[in-house]
């Protein structure tokens, strides 16, 4: 019988293990779309300078009618993709800049 951490921890998103990462990707999700494509644009950036591939065979198959809200942008899903790849550091230290990024920009709004 399986123990019920085991199997919210399965059930849970890859960014959802840390909560730098999670509140993260939740302010992204809920940014605007011209910060949206920033930050994809800085974390697609970032992750190739620090040496990360993605394994996408085929780009022009992208599919638009995907469900999560990162599937909507064939940007936003190779950032999220690129994002998910990388090594626990460089994703939390993305993360801390995404956060500050995301509230600057909010700050100046207000």
């Amino acid at each position: 019988m399986s123990d019920k951490n085991d199997y919210e921890i399965k059930n849970k998103r890859w960014y959802d293990l840390d909560p730098t990462i999670s509140l993260a990707v939740n302010l992204l999700e809920h940014s605007s779309d011209s910060v949206k494509m920033y930050i994809a644009n800085y974390i697609i950036e970032e992750a190739r300078n620090r040496g990360a591939k993605l394994k996408i065979d085929n780009k022009e198959s992208f599919n638009y009618l995907w469900k999560r809200w990162q599937d909507k942008d064939e940007k936003m899903f190779e950032a999220m993709e690129y994002f998910k790849i990388i090594d626990f550091d460089t994703k939390k230290q993305l993360s801390l800049e995404i956060i500050e990024y995301i509230r600057n920009y909010q700050n100046k709004f207000k």
